[in-house]
């Protein structure tokens, strides 16, 4: 009877995960210290949750403890090729909507490039699962090939050949310990690397603009509507009035203005309302 007993406890609670707390049954050499660090769990979250341990931390062979979740901070994610945001959710443990909400700019679908920076949001990790690992701060879902432009809809063209790794996206974000939006991304480029315009235009702008913090800058109108802007630049390559095709060299990457580090700050707005670019690749 007893031998019989031990069987179904053993079936029923060793690592259950029905629950909001997991189970966990103490093998020879275990000890509660072990016991924390293999689950991930505090030693005093575990003896809370469990009355044998109220006055000593000395485990025995064959008891059952309850281990109580454990809530993950939140992190970040670096998106690898083949990736997106179903594959990433799934890693995590968390739903689509969840992923989605803690990264509002790629909602409704919209494409995650390599190199990009997702959130992931804090979330529940149940005793015995992995902890997630820590990312590089940036993000992925799509890679474009470095053999040739990047062709986006209605003819859009990739202003930096070669270089698809965005640093910041569009949206919601911290610089410098304050929040902002981010009328743009960041692509991150060597300087020097050129800057090709990503539809046919004429230049509106193509001047330092360290007033506002867009370093050497240049701004073009498109007959439909759009509006692009290249900033941070190192050089600029025409001149306001300027009529200019796609694809044409404009500029070239640089770190001025209010920048972390080499990159191209690209803008596209419709009738100067802000547009996240990735929507349009």
């Amino acid at each position: 009877m007893r031998r019989h007993s031990w069987a179904l406890l053993a079936a029923a609670v060793l690592w259950s995960g029905a629950g909001a707390d997991s189970s966990y049954r103490v093998k020879p050499g275990d000890t509660l210290s072990g016991i924390a660090a293999s689950t991930g769990v505090g030693m005093a979250a575990i003896r809370a949750a469990n009355t044998r341990l109220k006055t000593g931390t000395a485990v025995q062979a064959g008891w059952v403890l309850t281990i109580p979740d454990r809530k993950l901070p939140a992190t970040a994610h670096t998106v690898t090729e083949g990736q997106n945001l179903t594959v990433i959710a799934r890693k995590y443990g968390i739903t689509l909507t969840q992923l989605a909400d803690a990264n509002p700019q790629y909602r409704g679908g919209k494409a995650v490039w390599v190199g990009a920076v997702l959130t992931i949001p804090p979330r529940v990790a149940h005793a015995g699962a992995a902890p997630a690992q820590p990312a590089a701060n940036r993000v992925t879902v799509r890679t474009a090939s470095t053999a040739s432009p990047l062709q986006g809809r209605g003819g859009w063209l990739w202003p930096l050949e070669g270089y698809h790794v965005v640093s910041s996206g569009f949206g919601e974000r911290t610089l410098e310990g304050h929040e902002e939006t981010h009328y743009g991304v960041d692509i991150v480029a060597p300087v020097g690397t050129v800057v090709r315009a990503a539809r046919s235009g004429r230049v509106l702008e193509s001047r330092p603009d360290f007033e506002r913090g867009w370093g050497w800058t240049v701004v073009m109108e498109h007959p439909d509507g759009w509006i692009t802007r290249y900033a941070h630049l190192s050089a600029n390559l025409v001149k306001a009035g300027e009529l200019v095709v796609r694809g044409q060299p404009i500029g070239r990457v640089g770190n001025t203005g209010r920048s972390t580090g080499p990159h191209l700050h690209f803008g596209t707005y419709l009738r100067w309302d802000p547009k996240d670019p990735l929507s349009l690749y």
